[in-house]
């Protein structure tokens, strides 16, 4: 109970902070503290892994991967490459409501740390028509762009949860693709309820000219994808390649390409993602995540709760999808079995896991994508709630017919 209060002081003191409209970066680094000062953290210790977190090669690589994005995104924003996708788009589609999903969903299909950042220039320019608030448009561009992770086999929570379950990958894919059509169904469901229907604007009827218009005008992003499925090149080198290819083949100005870089080297973005990185590690040298799966005993009629809660509150503390899966499964292995486990509970679990990635305020995907567009955050979680509610109430409604009943 002690360590029950003490995650949700934590998490109190987060959302309390987040909601007076504190700097996130900043509140993630105080929270970090009283993580430190609740579970007795010694200061050494603190301070040698708040260190140890800033300079660490996944820090700082995904500090890369995030400037690199964020270069790509207004980069194709000036040049008008969002525009002309969205133009496309409309002679391919014939509701124009889809094209505020349809980008994102296929941005989607490139596994990266805040990739909805790719999306949102896209979502930002096909809303205008609308005139959609920030917290809508923030909703759209994250909800479309997670619809894969239920089942997507290159996202490295699948990889890995297929690694500590002993079973191929492919098993856990086929068991859980029918939550990636859910999630699509769902925010379809929300984007038909709340943004009227408009004609379409002229359009041709479509052609595969606008096909090749689609993907050439964000052909960075197409190289990108490119290079790492296909060449096997990491994620920092691909944006690298496709970003030093954006400055050369550009017919922007010299004064336009340097605006686009000093853009992309934004300090508000550098601190939320350095004070993630510190208050994942202080989470897990402190010893607040092993206390809260370890609260209750994996037998009985605990063990099912504790398949919700072991992943549900790592994933909600940390917002880093691979910490929810690496923390939290290994614990629910005498549960869920290895080498032929459950599928069923295996299920429930990773989705309980992945319905707190979604509600995290630490999500950089969130708190990014909540940034770009300005919006508030409880704004978008009162759009953002239902949706995964409904996503969490179908796994709970198998688990319960299947095992329980």
């Amino acid at each position: 109970m002690v360590v029950l209060l003490k995650i949700g002081a934590v998490i109190l003191v987060l959302l309390y902070l987040i909601r007076k409209k504190w700097d996130l970066g900043l509140v993630l680094f105080l929270d970090s503290i009283l993580t430190a000062v609740l579970f007795k953290l010694k200061i050494r210790d603190f301070g040698t892994n708040v260190l140890g977190a800033l300079i660490a090669g996944e820090t700082l690589t995904l500090v890369g991967v995030l400037i690199l994005v964020l270069y790509l995104g207004h980069f194709l924003q000036a040049g008008g490459h969002f525009r002309r996708m969205v133009e496309a788009l409309k002679n391919l589609v014939r509701d124009p409501r889809l094209i505020l999903g349809i980008p994102s969903a296929f941005i989607g299909l490139l596994p990266m740390m805040a990739g909805a950042m790719m999306g949102a220039p896209i979502v930002d320019e096909a809303a205008r028509r609308w005139k959609l608030s920030p917290a809508w448009k923030t909703f759209f561009n994250y909800w479309f762009r997670h619809i894969w992770e239920y089942s997507w086999p290159l996202y490295m929570n699948l990889i890995l949860a297929a690694a500590i379950f002993h079973i191929p990958i492919k098993r856990i894919c086929f068991t859980q693709f029918p939550f990636t059509v859910l999630a699509a169904a769902a925010g379809l469901v929300v984007l038909y309820r709340n943004v009227p229907y408009l004609p379409p604007e002229e359009r041709s009827g479509g052609s595969v000219k606008d096909v090749i218009s689609v993907f050439w005008s964000i052909w960075p992003i197409v190289l990108t994808i490119l290079l790492i499925f296909v060449f096997k090149l990491n994620m920092l080198l691909a944006l690298a390649i496709s970003s030093v290819l954006s400055l050369i083949f550009t017919t922007l100005s010299f004064q336009e390409r340097l605006k686009a870089v000093l853009k992309s080297l934004s300090p508000k973005i550098i601190l939320l993602t350095a004070s993630l990185m510190v208050f994942k590690r202080i989470l897990e040298v402190s010893g607040a995540l092993d206390s809260v799966v370890r609260v209750f005993p994996p037998h009985g009629v605990t063990a099912y709760l504790l398949l919700f809660a072991a992943p549900f509150f790592v994933a909600l503390l940390t917002g880093v999808n691979q910490a929810f899966v690496a923390i939290a499964f290994p614990l629910l292995l005498p549960i869920i079995g290895k080498g032929e486990p459950d599928m069923i509970l295996l299920m429930f679990a990773y989705v309980s896991g992945f319905c707190g990635i979604l509600l995290s305020p630490a999500h950089l995907c969130l708190a990014l994508t909540a940034d770009y567009f300005n919006a508030e955050l409880r704004d978008v979680y009162k759009i953002l709630i239902w949706p995964v509610c409904a996503i969490f109430t179908a796994a709970l409604a198998v688990l319960i017919i299947t095992r329980i009943f």
